[in-house]
């Protein structure tokens, strides 16, 4: 059973690993998020020519005065790059390294980038069975804005969450009903500032778990708290964390009886 189809408190995400600290989508980025402390790290995934998926945010790669597309290369070729970025030199990982390096050390929010030449169905048995061959199945959330993607991954593995991502006001489907442009997935990924209670209450009555995108301010990493989501995405995961951990104490402290808060007398 995945552990995003299960009941749990909100899950701090951090947004390619942590951007503020290192390079994202890389090793150290993840190494970082490690260290403070995240429930899951979220990267974005590109196909290569030959079909390997390896972390990229954009379509293309800067060479020079050249974009050249991330399909157009072969995964051998991207392992050979070196790129520059204001934290130095940095290389582009494949999923594989990932799910080899850190294995159950992480939860997963896999999103997976899609353009016109991308093999949608090639690209969604590619990162089931490198899930299932590193046994994170249950720990990954894969995540897209294509919703044909996503109907690709439910039929080639149904055991792996899948959550359907945007950007604009969507209608979702009416409980226990999924419509033809809906696809099926677990979850629902907004924007940060698209949630809001009647999103919420539209998503728990499709059955579908929330997973708002890209909160950094304390404000608003507050306010998802105070919702309750599934889970946070953030460039910030140390002052999420931070936030998270300060308002389960506010909890438990009201709910210590008053009594047993004193000190003893004599």
């Amino acid at each position: 059973m995945s552990e995003w189809r299960n009941s749990h408190p909100t899950w701090i995400v951090g947004h390619r690993g942590a951007p503020r600290r290192a390079r994202e989508n890389t090793i150290d980025s993840f190494d970082w998020a490690e260290s403070l402390g995240v429930d899951a790290i979220e990267f974005d995934l590109r196909q290569t020519r030959e079909g390997e998926a390896v972390l990229y945010h954009d379509e293309g790669i800067a060479l020079g005065s050249q974009h050249v597309p991330v399909r157009h290369f072969t995964a051998r070729e991207i392992e050979r790059l070196s790129l520059p970025s204001e934290f130095g030199e940095y290389r582009i990982p494949k999923l594989e390294e990932v799910f080899h390096r850190y294995g159950h050390a992480f939860r997963y929010v896999v999103e997976v980038k899609v353009s016109r030449e991308t093999q949608l169905a090639v690209m969604a048995r590619r990162v089931s069975r490198l899930a299932a061959e590193y046994g994170v199945t249950d720990r990954c959330l894969v995540a897209s804005f294509s919703a044909d993607f996503l109907r690709r991954l439910r039929e080639c593995d149904a055991e792996i969450a899948s959550s359907f991502l945007f950007d604009h006001p969507v209608a979702l489907p009416e409980s226990g009903q999924r419509t033809p442009l809906f696809p099926p997935v677990d979850g629902v990924g907004p924007r940060c500032d698209l949630v809001a209670p009647p999103l919420l209450a539209q998503a728990a009555g499709a059955g579908l778990t929330v997973h708002p995108w890209t909160a950094d301010t304390p404000e608003e990493i507050q306010r998802l708290l105070e919702y309750r989501v599934s889970s946070i995405t953030t460039n910030v995961p140390d002052v999420a964390l931070a936030l998270r951990a300060e308002a389960s104490s506010s909890v438990a402290g009201a709910s210590v009886p008053e009594e047993t808060s004193r000190s003893p007398i004599g």
